[in-house]
């Protein structure tokens, strides 16, 4: 059982409650479970929160129309120049375009279209919090990748990660996906394995 399935574009969407999905009331493994079933019957199923809706409601669309083709702006990445962006503008960017928001980065790389900042993409070193023991010289972590709300930006992932690889020169680019919103294809797009 699904809340929404849209079968023309194999996405089926779960609004899910914060008290009846808890780990009260479901299994610890329900979530992924689920996932994986619609998975197995090549649909993507996207499973968003009631606190996401409601605190971030706008990034919630916008991601949704994404998924749909349905954005409303469309920029060309080659039309955009490649910036590294402030702290600050890095953190207000994130705060009001990514589901997860701002977070710590050393290295924040950004797309500016006509002056303004349509897409970022921010590195740093691996996290601890996610399992990582060392600091090596030359690994990174991808940390988070969005663009502005409403917005596609056709090849701007990938202008993106090739400059930080041309100017960092890395020797490992870690990143992880939210399955609850990405099966992760643009990693495999990206080259990543």
């Amino acid at each position: 059982e699904i809340d929404i399935y849209i079968p023309e574009h194999n996405i089926a969407i779960e609004f899910n409650g914060n008290y009846w999905h808890s780990n009260v009331f479901k299994p610890k493994e329900y979530h992924q479970e689920k996932t994986d079933i619609c998975e197995s019957q090549n649909i993507q199923l996207i499973q968003l929160f009631e606190d996401e809706w409601d605190n971030k409601k706008e990034i919630v669309k916008s991601i949704l129309l994404n998924k749909l083709g349905k954005n409303i702006n469309r920029i060309y990445a080659r039309k955009c120049i490649i910036k590294e962006v402030e702290t600050k503008d890095k953190s207000l960017f994130l705060d009001e375009n990514h589901i997860q928001g701002k977070v710590g980065s050393s290295i924040n790389i950004g797309l500016y279209h006509n002056d303004i900042l349509v897409s970022i993409m921010t590195f740093g070193k691996k996290r601890k919090a996610l399992g990582n023991k060392i600091n090596i010289v030359g690994e990174y972590e991808l940390i988070r990748f969005c663009n502005k709300l409403n917005t596609s930006i056709i090849g701007g992932a990938s202008r993106l990660l090739n400059y930080f690889i041309k100017t960092y020169n890395p020797t490992e680019i870690v990143s992880y996906a939210d399955r609850r919103w990405s099966k992760g294809d643009l990693y495999q797009t990206l080259g990543f394995e």
